[in-house]
């Protein structure tokens, strides 16, 4: 888990420090006591025995059907290749459309990742200053692994957050891709069905089920990647910007055609036509992938020649466009910072019945009812109102699916929000309303019938999981 908290000052409990810490907080556990918790949260909980469940599942654990490497397999499977858009119009804005991570500075602090991206990138891609600095392109994910009685099926949904630490003004930007996967039984690759994609343009849930000419894949023994558009940082009335993501509406085999021609770097995409990309980025788990495209990781030693320099206009032939690796991570990797008002402000409480650790085991967020803040702090903006992942639509699926901005928060009820809520889409469109969503369009996990929906049939609510080594 990274650690994350004011300047270099770490945020992460004392008990982290204890070597018999967990072998302590287990016998809490069995004796119902209290849960034990870090004095610095201490202050924003209310923990009581009431609040435990009556049979505790640690998430920690492996859970029958689904293992951590068996859902690791399927994040990597799914994977997306991103064709990147810049608008990288001169030496200071270089490498400004990369993907990153919350903690490219190595500062332990996210508020100022924009003033850092904006003021010190070109200093790292240019003169090879920040030496400390670390890229590592970033998609944050999470699964969310169900029994589906409606549909009498075994579903996975995949989440994928691509981070930037600026849109245009603005602090992190928070596009998602959403995959959901229907009939699985085992590892991926073994019979399963996609069921559909759903990316961010905005406010926008852009939705598409499988198949369709809008859904097109990279395919290869390791994995079947949707390909992704995705626009530059900047803002743009006329064209698609900020950020936005679409469907690449060209087959792989156009893709490769497009490679061997060396042509220049366009391909058509939803709602837009033909557009301009100068930037490829594809998963470093897939060898094969990542041979075809000769990506590279980025390091300070090959970051200027990784950065395409080029603005949102200028056209490049293949050979031109830079190729690129990232990383999977964990949404649950960002989960701890939340409880940090240095990172962010207004605070939301949620009832925590699972424990977040680290890959290792460590205590990170207790269980119990649990104050977090969700809206980002920026150092050059106090009014930025940008929303973390505790309070975004998509973190909880309470979104109208295929549909501009509609969300239905107050079906999470009254705070404290139940952790394992989440509404999982079932790929249909509906009319619109917040009723026919509910009624038709999915079901409601941790509600009714599927209360238990995460420590039964194989449940695995990975928004709150940290699978992945940093």
């Amino acid at each position: 888990m990274k650690q994350f908290g004011i300047g270099n000052k770490k945020f992460i409990s004392k008990q982290a420090m204890q070597g018999t810490f967990m072998l302590f907080l287990a016998c809490c556990f069995l004796s119902g006591m209290q849960a034990c918790t870090n004095d610095r949260w201490e202050v924003n909980r209310q923990t009581t025995a009431a609040e435990q469940p009556v049979q505790f599942v640690s998430q920690s654990e492996l859970i029958a059907g689904s293992s951590h490497e068996q859902i690791r397999s399927y994040l990597h499977y799914y994977s997306p290749v991103i064709f990147k858009q810049a608008n990288e119009y001169d030496d200071n804005h270089k490498g400004h459309d990369w993907i990153t991570n919350f903690n490219f500075d190595q500062d332990n602090y996210l508020a100022n990742n924009k003033e850092n991206w904006s003021d010190e990138l070109k200093k790292y891609v240019n003169q090879g200053e920040h030496p400390d600095w670390q890229i590592r392109p970033t998609l944050y994910s999470a699964a969310i692994r169900f029994y589906d009685q409606s549909l009498q099926t075994n579903s996975i949904i995949l989440l994928y957050h691509v981070y930037h630490a600026k849109q245009r003004y603005e602090i992190h930007d928070w596009e998602r891709i959403e995959i959901r996967i229907d009939n699985v039984h085992g590892g991926p690759g073994s019979g399963e069905e996609i069921n559909y994609v759903v990316i961010t343009r905005h406010s926008l849930h852009n939705a598409r089920e499988y198949p369709d000419p809008d859904l097109n894949f990279m395919t290869t023994s390791a994995g079947k990647h949707v390909m992704i558009w995705q626009a530059d940082w900047d803002f743009n009335p006329f064209n698609p910007s900020q950020g936005e993501l679409h469907f690449v509406e060209e087959s792989w085999s156009d893709i490769t055609a497009l490679d061997a021609n060396n042509a220049t770097a366009k391909v058509d995409i939803n709602n837009e036509g033909k557009s301009r990309f100068h930037y490829i980025f594809v998963d470093q788990s897939d060898t094969e992938a990542t041979s075809f495209w000769k990506a590279q990781a980025i390091q300070n030693d090959n970051a200027s020649s990784l950065a395409s320099g080029k603005d949102q206009y200028s056209g490049v032939p293949m050979s031109e466009v830079k190729r690129i690796t990232y990383e999977l991570q964990d949404l649950a990797d960002i989960i701890p910072t939340h409880l940090d008002p240095a990172n962010w402000k207004d605070d939301l409480s949620i009832n925590m019945v699972t424990p977040v650790t680290d890959e290792n085991g460590t205590l990170e967020v207790s269980t119990g009812v649990t104050t977090f803040y969700y809206t980002a702090l920026d150092t050059q903006d106090p009014d930025e109102d940008r929303k973390g992942y505790i309070r975004k639509h998509w973190f909880w699926g309470v979104y109208i699916y295929g549909t501009e901005g509609d969300n239905f928060y107050s079906e999470l009820g009254p705070e404290p929000w139940f952790q394992h809520f989440y509404f999982a889409h079932n790929g249909t469109q509906g009319d619109g309303s917040v009723e026919d969503e509910l009624e038709n369009r999915g079901i409601f996990l941790g509600k009714e019938e599927y209360a238990n929906w995460n420590t039964s049939d194989g449940g695995f609510d990975g928004r709150w999981v940290q699978l992945f080594p940093d």
